[in-house]
């Protein structure tokens, strides 16, 4: 995992929790993100459904919800600063199939998509973050799950993992971008310290625009394994119905972990939005065995070490409150994300009046 600084590294932690991407990052980079407006259809259409097959649970996309979360770290005396914030949503649009001219909104004419997404930004001293992360889920077989990150500010990086059947094998399809290196772009050319050097090429600046993609890698995976945002609403949905535990496969970039999460204990919490009934979801991760790596190396799914805690309404899944610790060079911070607001909820998702 790539060092990055106190504040990033919270933001990240909240970003690989909490979900996805918005699409207001580099034009062009990011998918964009939909917003359709809540009515009562939407409400009692209900969630879009993931069906992962017999035996596999199944994972819903609430149609239109925003929820948007505080970040802070426990600095001890100093204090805990709010150092960003991350805003998520999930929304339901139609999918237009291959040579279609047009998105109708017939259902018997068209098939729907979901996209969650998520957008932190902030900033601590010299470092700033606009950390972008979303997945969208098609009826296509490949990519059924196409997964995106974006990252701008103080450092520039873009991932992208896609998941499916394609002909007919399980396959995930993972890239990401490196600096370009000795490209023969002039504009990548720097002037030299001394005047007797020439000019030379930069090497390993952090310049977005002087990153290029990498080439794909493809590998066999597990059917039905899913990406980190889409776990993220399958532990919600786990929750909403009452179950007691789930285990599944999860691929983060092109590396395998087998998940188990479970129900804790229960109790009520206070967080910026207000009083709410919480469960803990108990997260258990380690590598399949035909994988190589140790449990703790797994950095996927939390974004840091150690254990964590992750609170969410025990009626409709909405997580309320993730804590934990971030390390920062020799010592380990307590990182705080709560929920501030939260629109187009399950009717379930109420408060505690005091």
């Amino acid at each position: 995992m790539e060092k990055h600084g106190i504040f990033a590294a919270a933001l990240l932690v909240a970003l690989a929790l909490a979900g996805s991407a918005s699409a207001q990052a580099t034009a062009g980079d990011a998918l964009p993100v939909p917003l359709l407006p809540q009515n009562s259809d939407t409400v009692l259409r209900g969630p879009l459904i993931l069906d992962r097959g017999p035996g596999e649970q199944e994972v819903h996309f609430p149609r239109d919800e925003e929820l948007e979360y505080i970040v802070s770290i426990d600095l001890g005396i100093l204090g805990e600063p709010e150092v960003g914030r991350v805003a998520m949503t999930s929304v339901v649009r139609p999918f237009a199939r291959p040579g279609d001219t047009e998105i109708s909104f017939d259902e018997e004419r068209s098939m729907e998509q979901a996209l969650v997404s998520a957008r932190a930004r902030g900033e601590y001293q010299v470092y700033t973050l606009d950390e972008t992360i979303q997945t969208r889920f098609q009826p296509v077989s490949f990519p059924q799950l196409k997964h995106e990150s974006i990252q701008r500010g103080t450092e520039n990086r873009r991932r992208e993992l896609s998941l499916g059947l394609k002909d007919g094998v399980p396959t995930a399809s993972y890239r990401n971008d490196g600096h370009c290196k000795s490209c023969k772009d002039e504009a990548h050319f720097v002037d030299p310290t001394f005047f007797w050097n020439d000019r030379a090429h930069c090497t390993g600046c952090k310049a977005g625009e002087h990153r290029i993609w990498k080439d794909p890698r493809d590998r066999e995976i597990p059917a039905k394994a899913v990406d980190m945002v889409t776990a993220v609403m399958l532990a919600r949905t786990v929750v909403s119905q009452g179950k007691a535990s789930a285990v599944f496969t999860l691929v983060d970039r092109d590396r395998l972990w087998e998940v188990e999460l479970s129900r804790g204990k229960r109790g009520r919490m206070k967080v910026s939005a207000g009083h709410y009934d919480v469960v803990e979801i108990v997260l258990k991760t380690r590598p399949p065995a035909t994988e190589t790596g140790r449990e703790e190396d797994f950095q996927g799914l939390f974004g840091l070490h150690g254990n964590i805690s992750i609170w969410m309404h025990p009626e409709s899944g909405v997580p309320v409150l993730i804590s934990g610790r971030i390390p920062a060079g020799p010592i380990e911070l307590d990182v705080r994300i709560e929920l501030d607001s939260a629109r187009g909820t399950p009717p379930s998702f109420v408060k505690v009046i005091k």
